[in-house]
């Protein structure tokens, strides 16, 4: 229809009413277009809300287990410096048998938590991660999955720590101690470690096994490097929760 009209005013010279027309045409096609913009940028809105409302869930899931992996390796390093302990005095180990026993294998075990990264893989792998206009929340979210995955590459080496450790103390504990923590304490739980004595194995048989470590020259100059695993393993931690709870604060606000 406009273009019939534009062309009956062309023929008849009336160039004021293709002026307006032309006018109504370019208004209308603009309206169109900022119509279109608007749903476009209300539609982007409400995804970015339903980003970040999965990321502060992703977040909530992340800190607990973060916060466990510090207070398993803040046990940890109770059970190494046990053992050192023992290794120059083993009358200690009495004091505290259950506790020695499973130190002896655990004291060099190591957790990791793995991250919630569901979300922020999608928002990357996507490209949707545009979504997010404030800069502040992009940053923080690389730089809180960014040393996740840096930390990552240091597994094998505390792998390696964690295994020289089993070979040297093997042979400590008899298999009736074993299978004794095995099927009692096969993992220390931080906040039940403190009742743990509720089953003590015979004194005189803890006593054996203290003196065994006591005599093991290799074992007793390697729990300083388990120690260091474990104080290294709870600076990470800290250093990871306190990246999980700046991402937050700033998914919150």
């Amino acid at each position: 229809m406009i273009i019939r009209r534009m062309a009956l005013f062309i023929r008849k010279h009336d160039w004021s009413a293709v002026v307006v027309e032309v006018v109504v045409v370019i208004v209308g096609l603009m309206l169109a277009f900022q119509l279109d913009g608007w749903v476009e940028q209300r539609g982007e809105r409400k995804q970015e809300t339903e980003y970040i409302e999965r990321l502060i869930s992703d977040l909530e899931d992340d800190i607990p287990a973060i916060q466990y992996a510090i207070d398993l390796a803040s046990l940890r390093l109770r059970l190494v410096n046990l053992l050192m302990d023992v290794s120059s005095d083993p009358a200690v180990a009495t004091a505290r048998p259950v506790e020695f026993l499973g130190a002896v294998s655990q004291a060099a075990f190591t957790y990791t938590p793995s991250l919630t990264s569901h979300t922020f893989e999608d928002l990357r792998s996507t490209g949707n991660i545009r979504l997010l206009l404030s800069q502040e929340i992009r940053d923080a979210l690389y730089e809180y999955y960014g040393f996740d995955t840096n930390q990552r590459q240091f597994r094998p080496l505390q792998f390696s720590t964690e295994h020289r450790h089993f070979e040297l103390a093997a042979g400590v504990l008899s298999h009736e101690q074993e299978i004794f923590v095995q099927d009692n304490w096969r993992i220390f739980i931080p906040g039940e470690i403190d009742n743990i004595e509720n089953v003590p194995p015979d004194i005189n048989q803890v006593g054996e096994a203290a003196q065994r470590l006591h005599e093991s020259p290799e074992l007793v100059a390697w729990l300083p490097q388990v120690r260091a695993l474990q104080i290294e393993q709870i600076g990470t931690h800290r250093s990871r929760l306190e990246r999980a709870n700046s991402v937050l604060d700033v998914l919150q606000q």
